[in-house]
């Protein structure tokens, strides 16, 4: 590459050879959502002792166990706005110690109210690691591999969601359900500290600002070793700030409000819009299965004639199955964009219906796989596509927008559970209920396809050509 004063960000990032360097930043992205999915998914694992410990109703759970997503919901924006203004990595490296610190806290608490409190807090932290992690790896891949990396790095958060699953009844029959917020705790604290000093800032945000030349120069001779640098040169990208004072503003509520704008300009009003939804349901039905499925349908196996720990074994397999559809995923996504999400919902609707009658009939773990498999996919698609989807300048903000708003659909999942328990609905019916809300789902993808296709320009005419 010859020496130039200005050099395209864009170009170097595109051009780049995968190596240790990219290997790195998605390997680490990877453990921090791996402890991330961990915390999520430990509350759900410890109902059935919490209900025998403090003898409490399931119903009287769902607050506690929305708490999480009720603190991402305002994390998630809080957190964007950090990571637009001072950088991904500082976002990154707060918000893991942050969750860290109080999951930790909620081993230690002795009531339902204190540990709402500390999983309401611990929220706020998980939505900085998730918005801020996609946005790095959004930044730092290039574009013929962007979803497919951001999906390998999200596989961290559903391999820590099944761990509990996994390994929350000998823990907790050893040493207590505490100890699965103990180890999600202290874990996320320590690497949080390392992840300091071994995962970069993005090239492109440091691109947005002449006076992090040096920097960006460093990190682009990483990325791109054979590149001439000279004294003048000056960094540019082709998603550089349209707006000056889009996320400078001294005043942090100014400055994210300006940054929400900035998501409703031009067309990108209605593309907010049908993102929003899509988070909300999806998200929704995903904790309504994830939460109560311990709690709920392992009674439900114990009275048909299974064993105690199927339920448990049944959330296992519906978080690995999403990891191995995630995988899959990544062959689909780059080159056909938001177009194979769009038949994992239409798949989603059957197979999370047949959920709560699987239960009496020996069928709960393949029923939770297949349910998992959809759900999480289509998660995961959504998690890419959102990354892609929008510009440097508003990244962090509308990956972050996208999962706080999404949070009121994985608030309600649990409530919902709890309020339709208190009713006494049938077990069956509580499933194909939930269900239901997918339909607007398949029509909201659709328009998205339509408004924003997030597939390479090659594949995307391939797959025009073949739909007429």
């Amino acid at each position: 590459m010859t020496d130039r004063s200005t050099i395209d960000v864009d170009a170097i990032v595109d051009r780049q050879t995968l190596g240790w360097f990219n290997y790195s930043i998605v390997f680490w992205s990877f453990l921090i959502m791996l402890l991330d999915g961990w915390d999520i998914v430990a509350a759900a694992v410890s109902v059935p002792s919490l209900i025998k410990e403090w003898g409490v109703k399931p119903a009287e759970l769902g607050p506690m166990l929305s708490a999480n997503n009720l603190g991402v919901l305002f994390g998630a924006p809080l957190f964007g706005w950090l990571g637009d203004r001072f950088g991904r990595r500082p976002a990154i490296v707060l918000s893991a110690i942050m969750f860290g610190v109080f999951t930790l806290g909620g081993g230690m608490a002795g009531s339902l109210d204190a540990l709402w409190l500390m999983r309401l807090c611990g929220g706020v932290g998980i939505a900085g690691v998730i918005t801020n992690t996609i946005a790095l790896n959004a930044e730092m891949a290039p574009t013929r591999l962007r979803a497919s990396l951001i999906i390998i790095m999200f596989l961290g958060n559903t391999t820590g969601g099944a761990l509990p699953g996994l390994f929350g009844s000998a823990l907790i029959g050893s040493y207590g359900w505490r100890s699965l917020f103990y180890i999600g705790g202290v874990v996320p604290i320590l690497l949080g500290l390392v992840l300091w000093f071994v995962i970069p800032e993005s090239i492109k945000f440091l691109a947005l600002s002449d006076r992090r030349r040096a920097r960006t120069a460093a990190l682009a001779r990483i990325m791109s070793p054979g590149i001439v640098l000279g004294a003048d040169a000056r960094f540019t990208t082709a998603t550089a700030r349209r707006d000056a004072g889009l996320v400078t503003s001294g005043n942090v509520l100014v400055s994210i409000g300006r940054s929400l704008s900035g998501l409703f300009a031009g067309r990108y009003a209605v593309i907010t819009l049908l993102i929003w939804l899509l988070f909300a349901i999806n998200l929704m039905v995903f904790y309504f299965v994830n939460t109560w499925t311990p709690a709920v349908l392992g009674p439900v196996v114990v009275k048909a004639g299974g064993a105690a720990d199927t339920a448990f074994e049944a959330l296992f397999a519906f978080q690995i199955a999403g990891t191995f559809g995630g995988l899959v995923l990544t062959g689909f996504l780059d080159r056909l964009g938001l177009r194979p999400v769009f038949l994992l919902i239409l798949c989603a609707i059957p197979a999370t219906a047949v959920i709560g009658w699987s239960a009496s009939n020996g069928l709960l773990i393949p029923a939770a796989a297949v349910a998992g498999f959809c759900l999480l996919s289509i998660q995961f698609g959504l998690n890419a596509s959102v990354g892609i989807i929008y510009p440097t300048e508003i990244r962090s903000n509308g990956v972050g927008w996208a999962f706080g708003i999404g949070r009121f659909g994985a608030i309600i999942g649990p409530l919902l559970g709890a309020e339709l328990l208190r009713r006494h609905y049938p077990i069956e019916q509580l499933f194909v209920f939930v269900a239901l809300p997918m339909v607007v789902s398949a029509i909201a993808c659709l328009l998205l396809i339509r408004l924003r296709d997030t597939a390479r320009p090659d594949a995307a005419a391939k797959a025009a050509a073949l739909s007429h």
